[in-house]
């Protein structure tokens, strides 16, 4: 055995493969397709959401919107500040996040990789009452909640 390489041509092919003679060889054949299932696992589930990335992504986006005053007009919807909240997060591929919102307080949050979806509902109030411009973004106090489920 000593004297076997790990490559050896195949006889029909002329191709090198593993040497199931030799032991460095025989380990070859059987971790080499172990670690190529690995790797396309890991591809898959870094590229799609998973029901607990949703999850948590949503639930910490929430967080974060309370966190601090945003800017904002309370007669428009919100849909990019929740996405980008969603997507700042970290949490999963940071792609594919679906929000849809109803009205200007409520909005459902999915993707097309998984059947969750949860409910944010939005509050907004302002930072300073007294210096209200409609038209304008002003500094909002923001209170999300989240609910399991479409709105």
């Amino acid at each position: 055995m000593g004297d076997q390489s790990v490559f050896v041509r195949h006889p029909l092919t002329r191709q090198y493969v593993y040497n199931p003679r030799n032991a460095v060889g025989r380990a070859l054949i059987v971790v080499a397709p172990i670690v190529a299932i690995a790797v396309l696992y890991w591809l898959y589930s870094s590229w799609h959401w998973s029901d607990g990335e949703l999850r948590a992504a949503v639930h910490q986006a929430a967080d974060a919107l309370n966190a601090e005053p945003h800017y904002a007009n309370r007669d428009t919807p919100q849909d990019d500040l929740v996405r980008n909240a969603v997507q700042e997060t970290g949490t999963g591929p940071g792609r594919g996040v679906d929000v849809r919102g109803y009205g200007t307080a409520d909005y459902t949050i999915s993707t097309e990789d998984t059947e969750a979806a949860f409910c944010m509902r939005l509050l907004l109030t302002p930072v300073d009452p007294a210096a209200r411009f409609p038209a304008v973004l002003e500094r909002h106090h923001v209170i999300a909640t989240v609910t399991e489920d479409a709105c």
